[in-house]
């Protein structure tokens, strides 16, 4: 009976541990979807290999003008969470060396989901779904052409 016990105790401990997420998981290219607080928006993501994060994200106001930032990081992902540093960014609002810490909700196939717990607490989830025909590659290229053209 005691071993039950303790089995049935060392099941319910390891169903509430949090899931392992690898940072293989998110290689590709995703859209970060449009949150409904407008102005809108949205990003496209490449997550590669060796730990980039290259980010072109798109801002539309009411009068038709459209904002583009973009920014290079790298990133991982340690107890939980996505860990992005930024490396280059043309926005004031992630500026060189800021560190993005998101926390994952859950990673799937085409889908994943974060929160942002730093260095800001975020209103809303953010939600990202994979773009199967796109290189990430593609996405750094565009960021390091950008960058390059902006100095």
């Amino acid at each position: 009976m005691k071993s039950v016990v303790i089995l049935a105790i060392v099941l319910l401990l390891s169903s509430c541990a949090e899931p392992e997420y690898k940072s293989s998981q998110l290689v590709g290219t995703w859209e970060l979807k449009f949150d409904g607080v407008y102005p809108y928006w949205f990003s496209q993501i490449g997550f590669t290999e060796d730990g980039r994060k290259c980010v072109l994200s798109y801002e539309f106001d009411s009068q038709g003008k459209v904002d583009i930032t973009y920014y290079a990081n790298r990133y991982k992902i340690e107890n939980g969470h996505l860990i992005s540093s930024v490396e280059f960014s043309n926005t004031e609002y992630v500026p060189k060396g800021y560190v993005i810490k998101d926390r994952i909700d859950s990673i799937h196939e085409n889908r994943f989901e974060v929160f942002m717990v730093g260095p800001l607490m975020g209103s809303t989830p953010e939600i990202h779904q994979r773009l199967v025909d796109v290189n990430p590659e593609h996405i750094c290229k565009i960021v390091e052409r950008f960058r390059i053209a902006s100095h």
